[in-house]
């Protein structure tokens, strides 16, 4: 009697062709059909499968990425444009608001444009100076006191200037000590060799000290010319208050300008001493000692094998 069994498909099989070694195997329950003749997949293309897949998805993720960087850097672009016009606009207000501030000032407050500029310009000098000092790690009170000290000194030109009180004194002089002189030209007169002559003294003294005769001949005729102009121009004008406060104003800050320095000078101020915490001390001390013993042990080697 023959037994029978059925193929995976149902179809029945003998007991005879299922011993027979040419008939081949059925597939297992669950694989997939195809060539009996082709072998199975081994592990390794299974892995290179794996792998071929995987570089797939890198490349597109690559590629996914490159294109999402364009779209990032075309966006910042656009926005560092915009940002670099709306710098330059602030800027443009900055500056407008400062240069035309202080002309609006110069005008409103002293009738005229060029006080405006003047005084800026001093006023930004006085500045850097004051940076200057702070860079170079100067006391506090080498911008205060001189700041002090010039803010007397323009509120004192201002009213001397304002009042006219060197004009009434000059004229009140002259008429008084010269009759035959003219009341409008004796304000002048007396101002301009007044301060002539103090100024020509000045200079002598100072100048003929450092430069001998020469320097005291140079010193009287540059201190009398100058003081011939600075006399007139003391005594000679009328000053309005919007004017001489200007005057005083614009002197306030030369002063201050000229006696940062200075004080910083007197304070004894070493403008080097910031600059050299620059250097690497310590490092460099290191590495000099490194170097010495370095010399040293090779001096030290090389006596121990020219003695042997």
């Amino acid at each position: 009697m023959r037994a029978a069994r059925t193929q995976g498909g149902g179809i029945p099989l003998t007991t005879e062709r299922a011993q027979d070694p040419t008939f081949p195997p059925p597939p297992p329950p669950g694989a997939a059909p195809g060539d009996p003749s082709r072998p199975a997949p081994g592990v390794i293309d299974e892995l290179k499968r794996v792998k071929d897949r995987a570089m797939a998805l890198v490349h597109a993720h690559i590629a996914l990425l490159k294109a999402e960087i364009g779209d990032i850097v075309s966006e910042l672009k656009i926005i560092a444009a915009l940002a670099g016009v709306i710098l330059a606009l602030a800027f443009f207000a900055s500056q407008l608001v400062a240069i035309g501030g202080t002309l609006f000032l110069g005008e409103w407050i002293f009738g005229s444009i060029g006080w405006g500029v003047v005084h800026g310009a001093l006023l930004s000098l006085a500045m850097i100076v004051a940076a200057a000092m702070v860079l170079v790690q100067a006391p506090r009170s080498v911008i205060a006191v001189p700041f002090v000290l010039a803010a007397i000194v323009g509120v004192v030109v201002s009213i001397v200037l304002g009042s006219n009180v060197a004009r009434r004194v000059a004229g009140d002089v002259g008429t008084r000590s010269f009759h035959g002189l003219n009341q409008a030209w004796a304000p002048d007169i007396i101002g301009v060799v007044v301060v002539a002559v103090v100024l020509g003294l000045v200079g002598l003294i100072v100048l003929g000290r450092a430069g001998g005769i020469g320097g005291a001949v140079f010193g009287l005729i540059a201190g009398a010319i100058t003081g011939a102009f600075a006399g007139w121009g003391w005594t000679g004008i009328t000053f309005s208050w919007h004017g001489a406060v200007a005057i005083g104003l614009t002197i306030g800050l030369l002063a201050w300008i000229a006696l940062m320095p200075t004080w910083m000078l007197r304070a004894r101020v070493d403008p080097t001493a910031r600059f050299r915490k620059l250097w690497p001390r310590e490092s460099y001390a290191s590495a000099m000692e490194t170097k010495d013993w370095l010399e040293a042990e090779w001096q030290r080697r090389r006596a121990r094998l020219g003695s042997r």
